[in-house]
């Protein structure tokens, strides 16, 4: 396990992170005031209800309760884990994590060092192409150029490692580094050998550029056709996109993004400028790869081949995919004719007619119609009940109430139920949810008020008073609220979303959250006035409970020196209440 984090650390890569540029890049923000306005991405929302505010440095979500820091949305939108995401805001940054108690066996530095040695063998590969002839003529073959061959960084590697290391002065030192690591092996005989040998290279890159991986597809007829290196720390199939690292440097936010099967179909698809095109690796698509490719698009086109093979691998992607279907993020799907592939058809085809095939893609509703509908006879009562069990359990796997409901009266009205009632339920229904929301409330307390104030509003500490004087009192929250405002007065220039990052994984940390988010209803001008009122009649509060407390203890035994001075002190302050 990786040693901690400092808290320092966390703390200066948030005030260098701007979660509005770091949101805007995955989402479309739109300013709305002193805030930025989204669809949020983390439920079925028609309407704008994710929030996000620079100056606190944390989203809301007023439809889901979505919130939270930088750290939070990596989490919640790229589902990382905690430590991922500071490794991705670290490299954002240029910085390097200064674990604590730090060893050459943490997954931190294991991950790094595989980084580096991916970097090494793509160069390597890239490098051997100008010494093996079999790789330019397959290539040359395949019509791909070098401006293609430079952009995807394609390389070869021999069929020999022995003559792959002397061909390009591979030392002993990095050699063992690779065979640790698993990126070479060796078999029975004791020979070693490259897992890839005897193919072309086609690099696999993650989002920021890194090498994570290799594919590769042989040159001498070797099964499989296509392999991909092993699974490692840093390369995962079922999360992995090729392409997209491309698509994302000729533009951040595409429009569209086409799916296709091969490494070849991506990047013959690319040099006949049709853009935005990418592949699941040849693996069968998982919910991972969905999930990715709606981070960076609204719009995903599938594009198989026209056989059956071809449309089943479509239906089985539409069923993973309908869970994360919404009114902004959909599919549509391309079925080429028989025997074709994008890197074939388009070589026959060109690019114009190419693109409408794109611009003419089966929409999410008729492919899944299409498919539902096979060997049914609508005029069957018997197939109408079986269309109906097959398709309601699907399409109640999709969140999105407008487009589950439109999907279910299209049904209706092909097994002969006409529900003209459907519409105004669903409207009833989410009336009901609104309402319940609306009427789930924190009861406001002084406390609570005062808190959620500073934890909003941390710069707000700099006008407290002197908090020694609170110290020795008991009130329930003041312990709380002390803590903060300490905390707010050690990092002086401290936002919300770094000062709930330093109670993260604390007891405090969920009653922090829920006040970082709670509307208080005080205009922004009069927060400050509000803070100093509110803490000065708390403070008036608990010194009449002492003097009451000092009162009752003279009737009965009498008070000492000191507290006679304390009670004559606690009249003066009341007095000027």
């Amino acid at each position: 396990m990786p040693g901690k984090i400092p808290k320092d650390f966390i703390t200066e890569l948030l005030f260098r992170t701007n979660i509005v540029e770091l949101i805007n890049r995955r989402l479309i923000l739109k300013k709305c005031g002193q805030n930025y306005k989204a669809n949020c991405p983390f439920h079925d929302d028609n309407t704008p209800s994710f929030t996000v505010n620079k100056e606190k440095q944390f989203y809301y979500c007023f439809g889901c309760n979505a919130h939270g820091n930088a750290i939070d949305f990596l989490i919640q939108y790229e589902h990382l884990s905690f430590i991922e995401s500071i490794e991705e805001l670290a490299l954002m940054h240029g910085m390097n994590i200064p674990f604590e108690q730090t060893t050459q066996h943490n997954l931190y530095f294991k991950k790094q060092t595989l980084y580096l040695l991916m970097q090494k063998m793509c160069k390597l590969y890239q490098e051997n192409i100008n010494f093996t002839n079999s790789a330019k003529k397959y290539l040359s073959d395949r019509g791909i150029n070098k401006k293609m061959v430079d952009f995807f960084l394609i390389g070869v590697s021999s069929f020999n490692w022995n003559e792959f290391c002397t061909k390009l002065k591979i030392n002993k030192i990095f050699e063992q580094e690779l065979l640790t690591h698993n990126i070479i092996a060796i078999n029975a005989k004791g020979y070693k050998y490259d897992r890839l040998q005897g193919r072309i290279v086609f690099p696999i890159q993650d989002h920021h550029g890194r090498i994570v991986g290799f594919g590769g597809r042989t040159l001498n007829n070797i099964l499989p056709k296509y392999l991909n290196s092993p699974e490692t720390y840093i390369f995962y199939k079922r999360k992995q996109i090729y392409g997209l690292y491309q698509v994302k440097q000729k533009c951040s936010k595409p429009l569209y993004l086409l799916v296709v099967e091969g490494f070849i179909d991506v990047i013959t698809l690319t040099q006949y400028n049709i853009n935005y095109v990418v592949s699941s690796l040849g693996t069968a698509t998982t919910s991972e790869h969905i999930q990715l490719l709606f981070q960076n698009t609204n719009l995903v086109i599938y594009c198989y081949d026209g056989d059956e093979a071809g449309k089943n691998a479509a239906w089985q992607t539409l069923k993973k995919a309908l869970p994360y279907i919404s009114e902004t993020k959909t599919l549509k799907f391309i079925l080429l004719p028989n025997n074709e592939d994008p890197d074939t058809i388009i070589r026959k085809e060109g690019r114009e007619k190419f693109q409408k095939r794109i611009n003419n893609a089966i929409t999410m509703s008729k492919f899944f119609f299409k498919n539902i509908l096979k060997n049914v006879n609508l005029s069957s009562n018997d197939d109408k009940f079986y269309l109906s069990a097959r398709a309601l359990p699907l399409i109640n796997t999709i969140s999105s109430d407008t487009i589950r409901i439109y999907l279910r009266q299209i049904l209706a009205r092909m097994i002969g139920i006409l529900d003209d009632d459907q519409f105004e339920k669903f409207l009833y229904e989410k009336e009901i949810k609104k309402k319940y929301r609306s009427h789930f409330q924190i009861k406001y307390t002084p406390m609570r008020i005062l808190i959620s104030l500073l934890v909003q509003n941390p710069s707000l500490s700099k006008a407290a008073p002197e908090i020694v004087k609170f110290q020795k009192f008991k009130l329930k929250g003041l312990p709380i609220f002390l803590e903060i405002l300490q905390t707010c007065l050690d990092y002086p220039n401290i936002n919300t979303g770094q000062l709930l990052e330093l109670y993260r994984n604390t007891k405090i940390i969920n009653i922090l959250k829920i006040l970082s988010k709670w509307d208080h209803m005080i205009v922004k001008k009069e927060i400050q006035n509000m803070f100093l009122d509110l803490l000065t009649n708390i403070y008036n509060k608990i010194l009449e409970a002492r003097q009451e407390y000092l009162i009752a203890q003279e009737r009965i035994k009498g008070l000492t020196i000191n507290e006679k001075k304390e009670i004559w002190s606690i009249n003066k302050a009341l007095s000027k209440k």
